[in-house]
């Protein structure tokens, strides 16, 4: 992917963060998470947030765009989060608009090219359609994760339209930002059973990856 990949031996053991100076993008993995009604509001990722801020954590309020995206009221740290079974990933960054998203490996997604033909671009479905099985599956998953984190980014959601922003499938079935689409894409597995993306829009000096001490 455009900025590489980032897997599990990438992401250290870490209990508080560190410094986080602008142009920097910090990826949080929780393997098992305090699970909430709402999970950008969970009490992990409040202290977390709050420890970013130096500030105490019932200072941290969370609030949500009008499409849903969530943030922190009154502060400037950038941030966004992804859930599936009991993992969770989070990215933060202090002036880089940002998007995650995680889904199982081992997911079967059914009628991959239908679904494909019907929401994605044109020429995407047909990247899809030229690969084999079980190579579209992985594909597939590969570049909904590339979109919804972009979406997830822009702030708008999987109902802005998931063709709006293209990918080009290569033939290892990797998702490479096609020409007009501004997003940088960093392929994300944090853990062996999970594939996910990170994506971002302007310069970043460096990715860093942490796995939160239980």
């Amino acid at each position: 992917m455009s900025a590489g990949a980032l897997a599990p031996a990438d992401f250290i053991p870490a209990s508080a963060p560190p410094p986080l100076p602008p142009g920097e993008i910090h990826l949080w993995f929780f393997p098992q998470w305090e699970r909430a009604r709402d999970a950008a509001d969970s009490a992990p990722l409040r202290r977390l947030l709050a420890a970013y801020l130096d500030r105490p954590v019932e200072t941290i309020r969370i609030e949500r765009g009008a499409h849903g995206k969530p943030r922190i009221a009154d502060a400037q740290l950038q941030f966004n989060l992804s859930h599936a079974a009991d993992a969770l990933l989070l990215g933060i960054s202090r002036n880089s608009v940002l998007g995650v998203d995680i889904e199982p490996a081992a997911r079967t997604v059914s009628a991959p090219l239908e679904l494909a033909q019907r929401f994605f671009a044109l020429r995407e479905a047909a990247a899809l359609a030229a690969l084999p099985e079980p190579a579209r599956q992985a594909a597939f998953l590969r570049l909904w994760c590339a979109k919804e984190a972009v979406l997830k980014a822009h702030g708008q959601g999987i109902g802005f339209g998931l063709e709006r922003f293209e990918f080009v499938v290569d033939s290892a079935g990797m998702s490479i930002p096609a020409t007009g689409n501004p997003w940088r894409i960093c392929e994300v597995i944090p853990a062996l059973a999970l594939v996910g993306a990170l994506a971002y829009r302007e310069p970043v000096s460096h990715l860093r990856a942490f796995v939160a001490n239980s």
